[in-house]
């Protein structure tokens, strides 16, 4: 998908982005460049991945709140010998954790498949915490220089409030 979008678009929104996997993101999107034939390159190509903000002092819950989601992703999506949610998982560094959600959802027992999303799979593609964790963690998002948009998710005004701090913040000042 990231070479066609290289190859055939002017961006991607990447599902579940993690800054720490962006060279993986970015050779395959140059390889799509390449594949194009005619001298594109990022010049113009929009990298927007979204990621799900929650502020909050409890963050187990909150990484708990955003497991049944993935397990039905990971688990539920796509057919057994061909699951790009589980695949993705998998190249994370997940493996073991994939194939058991995979084989606890599809038997329907969705609780357990959820209770069995590591916690820093949630984490490592989300922002929660208190406002300083989250400050602290979006310093990967904003130091990835592949990041030309991040597309904020939550239910919750103040996240939205805190991000745009932190985005304004984050601004590089204008020179003179």
């Amino acid at each position: 998908m990231l070479r066609l979008c290289g190859e055939l678009c002017d961006g991607v929104l990447p599902l579940r982005f993690i800054p720490s996997q962006a060279a993986r993101f970015k050779q395959a999107i140059e390889e799509g460049f390449a594949r194009a034939g005619n001298g594109k390159s990022w010049d113009g190509f929009s990298f927007e991945p979204g990621v799900s903000v929650t502020v909050t002092d409890d963050v187990k819950s909150a990484l708990a709140a955003q497991k049944p989601r993935i397990a039905l992703y990971v688990g539920g999506m796509g057919h057994p010998s061909l699951n790009f949610h589980k695949r993705a998982m998998e190249q994370l560094g997940f493996a073991d954790a994939a194939a058991r959600i995979e084989e606890l959802f599809r038997a329907g027992r969705k609780d357990e498949a959820a209770d069995a999303v590591p916690d820093e799979f949630v984490d490592d593609a989300a922002l929660i915490g208190t406002p300083e964790r989250i400050r602290e963690r979006y310093q990967a998002w904003a130091d990835c220089d592949l990041v030309t948009a991040l597309h904020i998710g939550t239910q919750q005004p103040a996240a939205v409030e805190l991000m745009a701090e932190i985005a304004l913040a984050n601004e590089p000042v204008p020179a003179g």
